[in-house]
């Protein structure tokens, strides 16, 4: 049987205090115990302004032993979410909830741990109004108690007959009298003691004889002479680091090496092919020409840079297409020595990471309305799930990202400038807390055609004000 764990947060009033509402952002984080079962979680996020409406849809896997974390906006006067599990037994799964207020400060009456959660095995659509109740009607005439029957009379209790006489006590019999005590017998004399007889003489001590005189010691030979140091024997050879598939090592130009720290592969490509999912592939610092593409398909993975780690694109391919699940790039800076109309990473499939990376491209001259059609991201159309975009600087380039259609995720405290903007081109992204810098983007976030109205987006002043007070253009 397939297990199945539903959990509510129930209705949750976010009504303003003083012009703001409490919460502005809700966390959920949900942690899979299980050793050997994966997880499916299914998150849905309901407004209540209204009427109940769906606002937040992204479902995703967990791997045994893996956690989670979703944000989601949620500056609304009442919102609901509900949070199914399969595929690993509900015991196993733990789930917790938080709102967070625009500072990202823990809003302690919308925190609910996993015990707080609703639990149901069914999920029902939402339950019609409950009709008004009739009045009560008027309560009878209580009847008359009837009179208490007399209580009938006790008989008499009966006369206690007199106690008998007691009989005398009789007669103690006489004492008899003691016999006399017998005389006791004379002791008998004592004999006379025999006298101790004489000590004899002790005789005269014998004289000592003379001692021997001793004889002198003699001289102590001479120290030999030491013999010589034997040879050093041979070092035994030095024992050889083992490569560590979960922690792979790259560092431009090496040659023959293994993955280790201590001798790295030359390339990207060969550290991408050498590293077990769920592993680390560690670039170290330089700069690393690319010239065809490099293909990212192992779930868990993650390409971690360093602070003088430099990608550069030369030719006009696409550097990154990372596709499969749970893969994360950090800490690169990215850039190329022209401006190619391509991105420099294509997103497919589920629950990726692009968080803490520099990308940017070479100046363009002229308006940016002429420029090469050059992008730090693009996600591919229709397959692109819980896509996490986090503290990122984009400048110089046409657009920091372009998020196709039906596309989720979320796109939080990125700084951008030079640009023109974020697209979204029928997505559902969650942006918060990104800011704007110098020279100005064209505009900072496009909302194209056929994107959804209503939250994440709607109002458009709220949208605007989550984001440094971002130019939205609205062309919905």
């Amino acid at each position: 049987m397939r297990n199945l764990a539903i959990l509510l947060t129930g209705p949750i009033d976010n009504s303003p205090v003083n012009g703001v509402r409490p919460t502005q952002i809700v966390s959920i984080k949900i942690e899979n115990q299980s050793a050997v079962n994966a997880a499916t979680i299914l998150v849905q996020g309901y407004s209540l302004i209204t009427s109940r409406a769906l606002y937040v849809s992204e479902q995703f896997t967990t791997l045994p032993g893996a956690v989670a974390t979703r944000a989601y906006f949620a500056d609304l006067n009442s919102f609901e979410y509900v949070i199914t599990v399969t595929g690993a037994a509900p015991e196993d799964i733990l789930v917790s909830f938080w709102g967070k207020n625009s500072a990202g400060s823990l809003v302690a009456a919308h925190r609910l741990v996993y015990s707080e959660l609703f639990g149901s095995e069914n999920f029902n659509g939402a339950t019609g109004t409950t009709g008004s109740t009739g009045s009560t009607g008027a309560t009878g005439f209580t009847g008359a108690t009837g009179t208490t029957g007399a209580t009938g009379i006790t008989g008499a209790t009966g006369a206690t007959g007199s106690t008998g006489i007691t009989g005398a006590t009789g007669l103690t019999g006489v004492l008899g009298t003691t016999g006399d005590t017998g005389a006791t017998g004379p002791t008998g004399p004592t004999g006379i003691t025999g006298p101790t007889g004489v000590t004899g003489d002790t005789g005269t001590t014998g004289t000592s004889g003379t001692s021997g005189t001793t004889g002198a010691t003699g001289s102590t030979g001479a120290t030999g002479s030491t013999g010589a140091t034997g040879a050093t024997g041979v070092t035994g050879a030095t024992g050889t680091v083992q490569p560590n598939p979960f922690d792979v090592y790259v560092l431009q130009g090496a040659i023959g090496g293994d993955g280790t720290q201590a001798s790295p592969f030359g390339t990207i490509q060969q550290g991408v092919t050498a590293v077990s999912p769920t592993g680390t592939v560690h670039i170290l610092g330089g700069t690393y020409p690319i010239t065809a593409n490099i293909t990212i398909n192992k779930a868990g993975i993650t390409l971690k840079g360093y602070p003088s780690t430099i990608i550069l694109l030369q030719a006009a391919v696409i550097p990154f297409t990372i596709i499969g699940s749970g893969v994360t790039v950090d800490g690169l800076t990215i850039t190329s020595d022209n401006p190619y109309a391509v991105e420099f990473i294509q997103l497919g499939g589920t629950n990726h990471t692009v968080i803490n990376n520099t990308i940017f491209g070479p100046p363009q001259a002229g308006p940016s309305s002429g420029w090469v059609v050059n992008r730090g991201l693009v996600t591919q159309i229709g397959n692109m799930t819980g896509l996490l975009v986090q503290n990122n600087i984009f400048y110089s380039l046409r657009q920091p990202a372009y998020f196709n259609p039906n596309t989720t995720g979320e796109v939080i405290s990125n700084v951008v400038y030079n640009t023109r903007g974020f697209v979204n081109d029928q997505a559902v992204m969650v942006f918060s807390g990104n800011s704007w810098g110098s020279p100005v983007n064209a505009v900072d976030i496009a909302l194209l055609v056929g994107t959804i109205t209503g939250p994440p987006f709607d109002p458009i002043s709220a949208l605007s004000a989550n984001n440094s007070t971002a130019t939205i253009q609205d062309s919905r």
